[in-house]
């Protein structure tokens, strides 16, 4: 199994509660909390970009924003909404700055996704994908994540482009496991689950990774 770097690990808030508080809700619903990473923490792999025809533009991105290409932002996996992080193109030397405002890519080995303007700034549009050295200079601010009804999922891509997450979908289903699509203001879903408990996920997930497959655990229904 490859390592997981350092923002997989999350603080269960619960467990620092009273004892009469941890018993008042199902194990499953308590909320865990981000750790953000320190301001130079790094991160190498493949950066890719969205916002061509792949029908993002306008689409809204994980954090409640519209996706503008135009904008200096991008789409990672573990690192907290609003994260300020240099990318460095490994190959020519050059660095933007974006802010994280989505949640991605869902391609195994990819390790952010730029908008337009970003990987243009960095000579990423032609060639589409590129190595990478991501360096974090403002941390989002840590959030809680809670599930309600204390369900899991594993989301697993999102599209623009439903005939797109179809297949994905269908590409997941062939590994056994139950997947279901979510719409989303536009946008579909893939996500595998559900989960009675956040571990359960997360285990699930790392058998999916050592598969091939990228995905967050989330919150659902």
């Amino acid at each position: 199994m490859r390592p997981r770097i350092a923002l997989r690990l999350v603080l269960i808030l619960a467990a620092l509660a009273p004892a009469c508080a941890s018993r008042s809700a199902p194990s499953g619903s308590r909320p865990i909390q981000e750790i953000p990473p320190s301001p130079g923490w790094t991160e190498q792999g493949i950066a890719s970009w969205y916002g061509g025809r792949d029908g993002f533009e306008g689409k809204p991105t994980a954090s409640g924003e519209i996706y503008d290409s135009s904008l200096l932002t991008a789409a990672h996996r573990e690192l907290p909404l609003g994260s300020v992080v240099d990318v460095t193109n490994l190959d020519n030397g050059k660095t933007v700055r974006v802010r994280i405002n989505d949640r991605g890519p869902f391609v195994f080995g990819r390790v952010i996704d730029l908008s337009r303007a970003a990987a243009r700034e960095i000579g990423l549009i032609g060639p589409g994908v590129g190595s990478v050295r991501l360096t974090v200079v403002t941390p989002g601010a840590p959030m809680e994540i809670v599930s309600t009804t204390g369900r899991w999922a594993i989301q697993v891509g999102s599209f623009a482009d439903h005939l797109r997450a179809e297949r994905h979908a269908e590409r997941v289903r062939g590994t056994g496991r139950a997947v279901f699509l979510e719409p989303y203001r536009g946008l579909s879903r893939v996500k595998v689950g559900p989960f009675d408990g956040r571990r359960d996920a997360e285990r699930e997930l790392a058998s999916l990774e050592d598969e091939g497959f990228e995905g967050i655990v989330v919150p659902t229904d």
